[in-house]
């Protein structure tokens, strides 16, 4: 592969992984925002506070992932 593909195929998988990670953050968001305006979302088994930490710990590692992917490559 040439200089031109290799630069080509780095930006197509970077702009892939991007636009994953800002999916999962909204996706997480969304989860978060639906169990804050409706308790009765999350299962009586289930612990309100963990339930929305579960989803806030995704929402993390997905921001960490796309900073560090913007910051390095």
């Amino acid at each position: 592969m040439d200089d031109k593909g290799f630069i080509l195929m780095k930006e197509n998988i970077t702009e892939t992984l991007k636009k994953h990670y800002e999916a999962k953050i909204l996706e997480h968001k969304l989860n978060i925002d639906i169990m804050i305006a409706n308790p009765r979302a999350i299962p009586e088994h289930e612990n309100f506070t963990q339930a929305i930490d579960k989803e806030l710990a995704e929402l993390a590692n997905a921001h960490d992932k796309l900073e560090a992917l913007l910051e390095y490559f």
